[in-house]
């Protein structure tokens, strides 16, 4: 009776919950259905180009009514005849639609790209691009060269940056030398600050392409002072990807590349070295140079990207794979890598955690080594590559190659030269947002380098055969830690809209560690098992065998920076940051440094004045000035370290060795300073279809760090660490870009970017009449120093003698001092008849990008030069004379140089116009449109890249582009330190697949 009565109740509830719901809901929709019939709405979404997008979502605005569009852009949505739709999609423009009583709607949706690009990374936040006061360029991943990078993304970002030049060879495992705006110091660091997801002191080699979401670059103090200490030298900040909100996608790239040898030096063929009479026939015709290439080298490379998610996780994940088959033998890399970055929304958007990790393993053949090149140069043509008597083993020692020669072949494949990289990149930030206009975040970054090397040279080895002993190893292991964690607050408010603020404080701590450890030892019994079994080496059990460990100082950086913000009616902008900072590396006396920067903007478009130039969008003038630091040196000169020396005195009846001082130590010694002024002007004109921005800048440096001569006593050792001398950079930069064609079928685009710069060493902390003589030429001979440091002299210039002509005996003739013609003789050729001459450094560099499509189409062209400088030509000097009678020689000493019969000097008539036009790359894709024809990919990429296609100069050597960054630019190669690694062209086939 009482469970019927339970039961009654209950469905009585029901049945009056139900009428209560009918009733809601009959009032919800009553007003729609007597004023609007809601009807259906079909139609179709696609992008500029007519390609349809799948997933864009449609809402009836004020209505919980929604559809999402099919794999053929098509929707359908019911609304009433007085609606608006509100079309969403990722990477495109919010578009709302009226219905106005119409049953089909076709929209097109606009890519926001151009949005995007107006932001960048500033360092601790970032801003609109047109509210940015300091010299910042800005560069997003996707105008990166896609198939010329290879190891790493400095290839692609050559040209990008007007006042960045980058150097490097086409080695797999040459690493890259980056210089901004000059020479930054002499003996302290020269490179920017490389700052990967906000964590400082990252390696670009350990990042994929693929990966980059921009690269921003800090080019001025005003822009880089925030970063303190290691920002002297610019600062290169790059940010990678974070997926977005929407379904799950997956890219696979995959490339096939082929190399070959654009250029090489000619050297006489063994015919023409027989018929000059040069040395000895042993019969054989052997191209030494083409024994070490690698004809039409062909490497590959996979990236698999996975990406999505929804408004609160988002998961970016990258697994990458790549086998690099370098031109030259014995030169080889295969990377691995895998990639997770995650963005998690915690209380409805309050707080947010990112996380990005990437492991990263290199493993390197680098059995090449210097001077390989130079001796196939060198050696005579006719001695066998083999031995005639074994054909299986290779002519190392017994016929004909003898003294100092050797076979650069045998060289390389009986060596053993393995190394192994591994980077661990880590952070993790946590920020919450405290109010709309408040919020603050910490970053706690782990970053790990690690390097082991294992070498081997075979019994078998001429240096083996020459040292008397069978075979040597050597195993070495470093390992480099770096720790960080930063916290600050942001403010970002609007005052009665027409003033906005902009503020960040916070607090920085960065560690690095490292240690490392070797040992080497000779004459084993087993050829075969290489460095395997080092204790079997007999050199270890009579003492030669050698091992070593350290452990390097702990460097330690503390800081508290900030910056504020300004800007009024978007007309008047002002930007102030500042940065103390602390340094364990200098002594307790001048320990902490202050950085500062302030700049200013005007958007000279906004007055009254301009106000009727309507093909004026915009122009803005910049002023900036800051100051930054370099702390880049080694660590130790300001705290007193010991080792082990070689002195061993009796103790308790044994022999034990002394430790002592490692250096002299300097409590007075600080960071060099770099005070830096910019003056720009952006703008923006004709509908924003040309813009551009014009910088000229004056930077000053100033307590150089230099190693000077110390009084002994009161001082142990020979030298100290001290702060002397200053150098000044001037220089402009220009860019210019344009939509020169925007249609719907074809669109045309160009930029081009100019820059030059020129270095001064005001005071080398020398006097007026001393100086330091560099880059010395080897024998044979004895041609001395090419390049000279010392106050008020220009970076670039040559200090060589000046050629006055060849007499009737084929001898050289200089001028004298006096302007005098002499001969060149023990007598004349010193150093006070030698005069500066020549600059490396290029009057003018450019760059020129062309980008094309038409429909699916795509074609991209880069092009780059440098004007007007010179280039000192060793391998003319060395191999270009007819001065040796036993070995090879170029071409052109039987022709250009047929009337030279004397020994090489340092004179300008090795000194060569290196002017250059390069092809960089060349880009053609196609993109073909999968979603009619199959639902699970989206589209397929496919192109054809051409590096390095073609250059034009009447430069005689192989390559122009030498380096020039540093103290010494100029040089082709410095022999028998330098590879002289073949310049290559490089084809790249690839497909990138959208699933």
């Amino acid at each position: 009776m009482k469970k019927d009565t339970y039961i009654s109740i209950n469905m009585n509830q029901l049945h009056r919950g139900m009428i209560l719901y009918a009733i809601i809901f009959l009032a919800t929709l009553l007003p729609g259905t007597l004023f609007a019939q809601t009807g259906t709405i079909t139609g179709t979404v696609t992008d500029e180009q007519g390609e349809p997008l799948v997933g864009v979502n449609i809402v009836v605005n004020g209505e919980q009514v929604f559809a999402v569009t099919d794999l053929d852009g098509k929707f359908s949505i019911k609304a009433a005849p007085t609606a608006t739709l509100k079309f969403t999609y990722i990477g495109y423009t919010n578009k709302e639609e009226a219905v106005k009583g119409r049953k089909q709607l076709n929209v097109v949706m606009k890519e926001n790209s151009e949005l995007l690009k107006e932001v960048v990374v500033i360092g601790y936040g970032s801003m609109e691009k047109r509210a940015v006061t300091s010299s910042v360029a800005s560069i997003k991943g996707d105008e990166l060269n896609i198939g010329v990078g290879g190891a790493t993304i400095a290839t692609a970002l050559q040209g990008k940056v007007p006042g960045l030049v980058i150097s490097g060879t086409s080695s797999p495992n040459s690493s890259n030398g980056f210089q901004l705006r000059g020479v930054a110091s002499v003996n302290a660091s020269k490179g920017p600050l490389i700052v990967i997801d906000g964590i400082p002191g990252g390696d670009i080699r350990a990042l994929n392409q693929e990966d980059i979401e921009s690269i921003d670059v800090l080019k001025d103090a005003s822009a880089g002072a925030i970063y303190g200490t290691r920002a002297a030298g610019g600062v290169i900040l790059i940010t990678t990807k974070q997926a977005k909100e929407g379904k799950i996608t997956v890219t696979y790239t995959g490339e096939v590349s082929m190399e070959s040898v654009r250029k090489r030096p000619e050297v006489l063929t063994s015919d023409e070295f027989i018929e000059y009479g040069l040395g000895q026939d042993f019969g054989s015709d052997t191209d030494w140079y083409s024994e070490l290439v690698n004809n039409n080298a062909v490497s590959n490379r996979h990236v698999v990207n996975i990406s999505g998610g929804n408004k609160d996780v988002r998961l970016y994940a990258t697994l990458s794979t790549q086998n690099q088959k370098g031109i030259v033998i014995g030169d080889n890399r295969k990377d691995y890598s895998g990639r997770i970055n995650g963005t998690f929304n915690l209380f409805d958007g309050k707080a947010q955690i990112i996380t990005n990790a990437e492991y990263r393993e290199a493993e390197r053949d680098q059995r090449n080594s210097a001077g390989l090149f130079n001796m196939a140069l060198w050696l005579n043509p006719t001695i066998p590559l083999y031995n005639p008597e074994i054909p299986s083993e290779y002519n190392v020692n017994g016929y004909g190659i003898a003294g100092t020669d050797f076979n650069p072949v045998a060289d390389v494949m009986l060596r053993t030269n393995n190394g192994k990289d591994t980077w661990l990149l880590s952070n993790a930030t946590l920020k919450i947002n405290l109010t709309d206009e408040l919020s603050v975040q910490g970053t706690i970054g782990y970053q790990k380098s690690q390097w082991q090397l294992y070498k081997y040279v075979d019994a078998k080895h001429k240096e083996s055969l020459s040292g008397g002993y069978r075979g040597s190893a050597h195993h070495k292991f470093s390992k480099d830690e770096r720790l960080s964690a930063e916290a600050y607050a942001t403010y970002n408010t609007m005052i009665n809209d027409d003033h906005h603020i902009n503020a960040v404080a916070g607090y920085s701590f960065w560690q690095a560690d490292g240690e490392s450890f070797n040992m080497t030892n000779y004459d084993f019994p087993v050829n075969g098992v290489g460095p395997w079994d080092m204790s079997s080496g007999t050199y270890i059990t009579i003492g030669k065998g050698a091992m070593d460990s350290a452990k390097d100082p702990r460097e330690r950086l503390l800081s508290f920076f900030g910056r504020i913000n300004y800007s009024y009616l978007d007309r008047y902008m002002a930007t102030a940051s500042f940065r103390r900072e602390g340094s364990s590396k200098f002594g307790t006396n001048n320990r902490w440094g202050d950085f500062w920067a302030i700049s200013a903007g005007w958007r000279i478009s906004e007055e009254e004045f301009l106000k009727d130039l309507k093909f004026i969008n915009d122009l803005k003038l910049r002023l900036g000035y800051g100051v930054t630091g370099n702390n880049g040196f080694g660590n130790g000169y300001t705290t007193r370290m010991y080792k082990a020396d070689a002195s061993m005195w009796p103790t308790n009846g044994s022999w034990s060795y002394t430790y002592g001082s490692i250096r002299n130590i300097n409590p007075d010694l600080k960071w060099e300073q770099k005070a830096e002024f910019n003056v720009g002007l952006d703008f923006s004109v004709l509908d924003n279809r040309l813009y551009g921005k014009f910088d000229w800048y004056v930077r000053n440096v100033s307590d150089m760090l230099y190693s000077v001569n110390a009084p002994q006593p009161p001082m142990v050792h020979e030298t100290i660490m001290k702060n002397i001398g200053n150098l000044q950079n001037k220089g402009w930069e220009f860019e210019i870009g344009g939509d020169i064609v925007r249609t719907k079928d074809f669109n045309y685009t160009s930029s081009m970017r100019f820059s030059k710069n020129k270095t001064k060493l005001k005071n080398i902390g020398l006097g007026d009449k001393e100086f330091i003589d560099q880059v010395k030429f080897p024998s044979p001979g004895q041609p001395g120093y090419g390049a000279r440091m010392q106050n008020n002299m220009e970076i670039g210039q040559f200090f060589v003698y000046k050629h006055a002509g060849i007499d009737d005996n084929g001898k050289w003739l200089i001028y004298d001092k006096d302007n005098n013609v002499v001969p060149a003789t023990n007598e004349t050729l010193v150093t006070e008849n030698k005069r500066f001459m020549g600059n490396a450094i290029p009057k003018l560099t450019i760059a020129w990008d062309h980008n094309f499509r038409y429909k699916n189409w795509d074609l991209g062209i880069s092009l780059r030069s440098w004007i007007d400088f010179d280039i000192y030509s060793q391998i003319h000097m060395y191999y270009g004379l007819q001065t040796n009678t036993q070995n090879n020689v170029l071409k052109s000493a039987y022709g250009k140089n047929k009337n030279i019969h004397d020994e090489k000097i340092l004179s300008d008539y090795f000194l060569e116009d290196g002017t250059f036009l390069k092809i960089d790359a060349v880009t053609l894709g196609y993109r073909l449109n999968m979603k009619k024809y199959n639902k699970y990919v989206d589209n397929i990429r496919l192109y054809l890249t051409a590096r390095d296609l073609a250059v034009f100069t009447k430069y005689s050597g192989p390559n122009p582009e030498v380096n020039i960054n540093g103290l010494n630019p100029g040089f082709e190669y410095i022999k028998e330190t330098d590879s002289m690694y073949p310049q290559t062209m490089r084809f790249t086939l690839g497909a990138q697949i959208t699933f």
